[in-house]
């Protein structure tokens, strides 16, 4: 990471670790079957990445649950990539402030949404992710072991022994699954 973006970050990491200390949230697991609305959020440069995130999200309209993604875009062109449509959010570079904080309605909406769960699918650093994840409203928040997510998330899995987004939807699904509430 270039030295700015570093200390752009640094700043942003600053103004999170207030914001988190304010954040109240009633924290209550959710199973696919007792989930009404579900929050999706994911790095969506990798065009792959996207189409399987597609899936999950059908996956859960054919469960009858409101769901909701957003995408973050490593890029400062994602009008050319991808476009926003039903049930598909997106915000890139453009929509980051000095201190890479995410900003925009779509970003702001789908932070104060009260999510029954909010399913983290990165699998890498981004702090713009870790921003929205860290704030947001969602009762029950699931996500990969490991970085931010060891202390944001409510439940987090392990992903080691294979470190690809389908494997953490399988695990999340059957976990989620499995829930008794």
């Amino acid at each position: 990471m270039k030295p700015i973006k570093n200390i752009q970050e640094r700043l942003g990491i600053l103004s999170l670790k207030k914001k988190k200390k304010k954040l109240q949230r009633t924290v209550k697991a959710f199973n696919i079957e007792k989930a009404s609305s579900i929050g999706v959020l994911y790095d969506a440069t990798n065009r792959n990445d996207y189409e399987i995130t597609k899936k999950l999200v059908q996956y859960f309209k054919e469960e009858r649950k409101e769901v909701m993604s957003l995408g973050y875009i490593k890029s400062k062109a994602s009008s050319e990539l991808v476009t926003p449509h039903l049930n598909f959010s997106f915000f890139d570079n453009n929509h980051l402030s000095k201190r890479m904080i995410p900003r925009g309605s779509d970003v702001e909406q789908f932070i104060q949404t009260p999510y029954s769960i909010l399913i983290d699918l990165n699998i890498h650093k981004s702090f713009p992710i870790e921003y929205i994840c860290s704030l947001s409203r969602a009762k029950f928040k699931v996500g990969a072991k490991g970085n931010y997510r060891d202390e944001v998330c409510d439940m987090t899995i392990d992903i080691t022994q294979d470190k690809r987004i389908e494997y953490l939807i399988i695990q999340i699904k059957y976990y989620l699954k499995m829930l008794n509430n």
